[in-house]
């Protein structure tokens, strides 16, 4: 009855927000939709809004939001979730182009909201300047125990398509390789927000816009063993870790495996565990700073 599908938003608190608004127009490339009460929402497509950033006096995740499909109504799919001991509220206009949603609590304190729908962006996106990712790709989050998310998140139909050994679990609600992974950590928060972009040479090119416009590069680029994405990350102006990634895993949830590669080593590629070596970098290349 209730389909989860895609990532929409993320909303971050943010101390300086002209930074950070310079920072996703300038350089992520994605376009300003509106302002309103101390916050700027920006689209990365045909959304209304796929990043907010929200004027406050910390920094850092404040909520994220997945789009649904389901039979029934907005009060259905809150009476689900009440089947599911999830106490859902729903709200009406939380967000410009929003009409309702429903939040709640995930089992480490983090602010989820589902909504069904979302008014387009009036123009599009896609900048002729900056980095212009496709869409907001996966968000990685840090909690006390990845094993209990998981578990959590599958109660809303996600999948479990990768381990890194027992403390960084890898989760999907559509056939890209993950949208969701927890990092067990003795600190809450964003461990990185991924942005997907369309080739190689795409992230070739962002790599020398970047260095072109004074953000440095933190880690990579080099090919990951779950997801076997070719991604970099760097910081943006608050700190936060952004991965840019491409040629992510496909997965085909009805046979439980990964659309065959030929870097895949196992034939076919289906859902594992991973030991942090070899996960990492497949490339065999060490950088100065450590992801976990």
């Amino acid at each position: 009855m209730l389909n989860v599908f895609k990532l929409g938003y993320v909303e971050f608190k943010v101390q300086d927000l002209q930074a950070m608004k310079t920072y996703y127009e300038s350089i992520v490339g994605f376009r300003l939709t509106d302002e309103k009460n101390g916050s700027a929402y920006f689209s990365s497509s045909t959304d209304h809004h796929n990043i907010i950033l929200k004027e406050s006096t910390e920094s850092g995740i404040s909520k994220f939001g997945f789009q649904y499909t389901a039979d029934g109504s907005i009060n259905d799919v809150k009476d689900h979730l009440k089947s599911l001991d999830i106490e859902a509220d729903l709200l009406h206009d939380p967000a410009p182009g929003v009409k309702e949603a429903l939040q709640f609590k995930d089992p480490d304190g983090y602010t989820v909201e589902l909504y069904p729908e979302m008014d387009l962006a009036e123009e599009r996106g896609f900048q002729k300047e900056g980095i212009r990712p496709n869409k907001v790709g996966h968000l990685s989050i840090r909690v006390s125990d990845a094993k209990k998310q998981v578990a959590f998140y599958e109660k809303l139909g996600f999948y479990n398509t990768d381990w890194i050994e027992d403390f960084f679990g890898f989760m999907t609600c559509n056939c890209d390789h993950h949208v969701l992974n927890f990092f067990t950590s003795e600190t809450k928060g964003m461990h990185h927000l991924a942005l997907e972009l369309r080739s190689y040479n795409h992230l070739v090119e962002t790599l020398d816009f970047m260095r072109l416009n004074g953000v440095h590069l933190e880690w990579g680029p080099s090919r990951h063993g779950a997801g076997h994405n070719i991604a970099c990350y760097h910081y943006d102006p608050e700190g936060n870790l952004i991965e840019l990634f491409t040629d992510g895993d496909v997965f085909i949830k009805e046979l439980g495996i990964f659309d065959p590669r030929p870097w895949h080593r196992d034939f076919p590629q289906k859902p594992k565990v991973w030991s942090t070596d070899e996960c990492l970098s497949l490339w065999g290349v060490d950088f100065e700073k450590a992801l976990v």
